[in-house]
């Protein structure tokens, strides 16, 4: 650690009552009874976060006024785990102000528990208090700064960026913002078990597909894994990274599953409305419409025991758009590697309304990346290859323009994907969309969702020859993107 730290001025590892003990001040009282935390800064602070080498000049002077701030004020040391059921953990130990202790709590209680034989360290110092927000990130020393924001999602996302990080850097291994999720379907009178990743950006329905039940009846079942970050190891096994869950509550009253678990004892909520006679309501974002829990996985039903996936064998790749069907197969590694390369949706009116429609693209669909993107995309092919697995692309937006009767429904969504997993679908390789795309299904008619409907074939494919070479370019422009996949969009 660049930082040292004064046994004298530490509360080292309090348990967990006694962090809820020292953070009950802070919690607003409320109608179910849970600790409940509005902070002053309601997001990530994405635009203040700068990436450095601990010798960089500004560094050096972040270094030292943040080391006179450990020196003169006390500080929460917690020590948790990052992943689990895995051949490598990382203890992420965080240090907090004293005058914080909420943050410290749901850090506890959201990763796990250190055992002490983590294989590798990461190092988080936060300071809501610091008169200037700034997030500095040292990837080489393990360690972030957190300076002047109390939003927890800051300090979870740190000790997980840098996770994703040392999986790449250090294990050959990759850190997925996906959720994860297995299958277990009866196909042909035979029992079969799907490991499951589900990419996504924000509103793309990446949680509601996670935990999505389908409605299936023993022996059939789904077993919910993680809603957030995983890590895949070189043979494509899959791990889970958190304890619990860190859920946004905006729309969990459409969740049943969620909204049930998320008013359970052991949640803890954050920046969720709480009316003045104490009722909350998290359909009221006056306070923010980035409402946050940490939610006990164990209050979700169908969660799986394991945070070991296995192997993973199928992969979903969320977007919305208005211009392409619910579902396309993509039958290559180089396929996959480029759509996880784009990480690509649109921007929706709760991003910027001025911008609706618009392509947005994220590399891996993970805007927590740290440094060479293109190695990110190309380990991810390097899984991949030689691997016996599905991938699919999931719209969740339109089909044939933004009109209400043209909305892909979650339903359609569930549809798609279960019967997809189960074979029910025939998928035929499109030269102009340069993916699979859905023609028949054995469980009903499915002419609805041709893009044909909409378009003539000279505009679509003038639309989708378009959409190809903006792809490709993106991909050029990263620079070091291995050629097969370029030439695969």
């Amino acid at each position: 650690m660049i930082f040292k730290v004064s046994k004298e001025r530490v509360v080292d590892n309090p348990t967990s009552e006694k962090l809820w003990e020292m953070s009950k001040e802070f919690s607003i009282p409320n109608n179910l009874g849970l600790p409940l935390f509005h902070s002053k800064i309601k997001s990530r602070s994405a635009k203040f976060t700068q990436i450095y080498d601990a010798n960089d000049p500004e560094a050096e002077r972040y270094i030292t006024k943040v080391q006179d701030f450990i020196d003169s004020h006390n500080m929460i040391k917690v020590d948790a785990k990052v992943s689990d059921d895995c051949s490598y953990t990382f203890k992420a130990s965080l240090f907090v102000s004293v005058k914080y202790p909420q943050l410290a709590y749901m850090f506890k209680n959201n990763l796990f528990e250190s055992n002490g034989h983590e294989s590798d360290q990461i190092n988080i110092v936060t300071i809501p208090e610091y008169p200037e927000r700034k997030i500095l990130v040292f990837p080489q020393e393990a360690t972030e700064v957190i300076l002047g924001s109390d939003y927890y999602g800051e300090t979870k996302m740190a000790a997980l960026r840098l996770a994703m990080y040392i999986a790449r850097e250090r294990h050959g291994h990759l850190g997925l913002h996906a959720g994860s999720k297995a299958y277990n379907l009866n196909i042909n009178n035979e029992m079969k078990r799907f490991g499951v990743l589900i990419f996504g950006l924000s509103g793309t329905g990446k949680t509601t597909l996670t935990c999505a039940t389908h409605d299936l009846k023993a022996p059939e079942s789904v077993e919910i894994v993680q809603d957030d970050i995983n890590f895949i190891d070189s043979e494509a096994n899959a791990f889970g990274s958190e304890r619990n869950f860190y859920v946004k509550t905006d729309s969990i009253t459409s969740q049943p599953l969620l909204f049930a678990a998320v008013k359970e004892q052991g949640s803890i909520l954050e920046n969720v409305y709480v009316s003045p006679t104490g009722e909350v309501d998290f359909d009221n974002m006056s306070v923010s419409t980035n409402g946050r829990a940490v939610l006990p996985r164990l209050h979700i039903p169908f969660h799986s025991s394991l945070y070991n996936i296995g192997k993973i064998n199928v992969i979903f790749f969320n977007t919305r758009r208005d211009d392409m069907p619910p579902i396309l197969r993509v039958s290559s590694a180089e396929k996959a590697a480029a759509v996880f390369g784009l990480g690509e949706s649109t921007v929706t009116s709760a991003d910027d309304p001025s911008k609706v429609g618009q392509s947005v693209r994220v590399v891996g669909f993970n805007p927590f990346i740290i440094e060479n993107p293109a190695k990110e995309i190309n380990t991810f092919k390097k899984i991949l290859k030689g691997k016996d697995f599905q991938a699919f692309i999931i719209n969740t937006g339109w089909i044939g323009g933004r009109k209400k009767e043209n909305k892909i429904t979650p339903q359609d969504t569930f549809y798609f994907v279960e019967n997809a997993l189960r074979g029910n679908i025939e998928f035929k390789d499109d030269p102009i969309m340069g993916f699979g795309i859905p023609v028949s299904s054995k469980k009903g008619d499915i002419s609805k969702f041709d893009p044909m409907n909409f378009y003539s074939k000279d505009e679509y494919y003038e639309k989708m020859s378009a959409l190809r070479d903006e792809r490709r370019k993106f991909l050029e422009s990263i620079g070091g993107v291995d050629k097969d996949i370029i030439d695969a969009v």
